[in-house]
Order: structure tokens, then sequence, then C-alpha cells
């Protein structure tokens, strides 16, 4: 496939693609990223845990209460604050 450009800073080498056969990472892996120092967007089972810059956010496919279903990067490296969703 070839590269895809958005008018955003986000670009694939590789295209994008729905992908369904890859398992949840528990801790968190990078869905949409830029380069280390960038705000991303990561998915993963389980409390967060990987580093990301500040202000990146953590979508927990196995949250169950409006108290852990999604975080924000607080401090550029691995701490996570939840953020409140609606029921």
């Amino acid at each position: 496939m070839g590269t895809t450009t958005f008018s955003g800073p986000i670009v694939s080498d590789a295209g994008f693609a729905s992908k369904t056969d890859d398992a949840v990472v528990a801790g968190g892996a990078a869905l949409l990223t830029g380069t280390t120092s960038a705000v991303g967007i990561y998915v993963g089972s389980g409390a967060p845990t990987v580093s990301a810059a500040k202000g990146s956010l953590y979508l927990r496919t196995d949250g169950s209460g409006t108290a852990d279903r999604a975080y924000i990067n607080t401090n550029g490296a691995t701490t996570w604050t939840a953020v409140s969703t609606a029921a």
C-alpha cells in the first residue's frame, strides 16, 4: 500500500487498514501517534502503563464504569488520570 497523508500531521508509510486479528495489549499500545514527544491515542486492557506524551489519551477496552473507561496522561511519562465518562 502506498503512503497516505492527511491534512494534519499524521502520515502512514504503509497505509491504514481495519484490523480485527490483533489482541488488545495489556497496559496499552499506540493507535495514533507521531513522535515520542507528540500526543497520541492509545488502546489497551487494564489500567494504562505505557509511557506517553502529556495530553495523550488512553481508551480502556475492559473498563466497566464511568471512572475507568478513559484516561489522560498528565506528566509526559506513565502517570494517567481517569476521565469521568457518561453512562
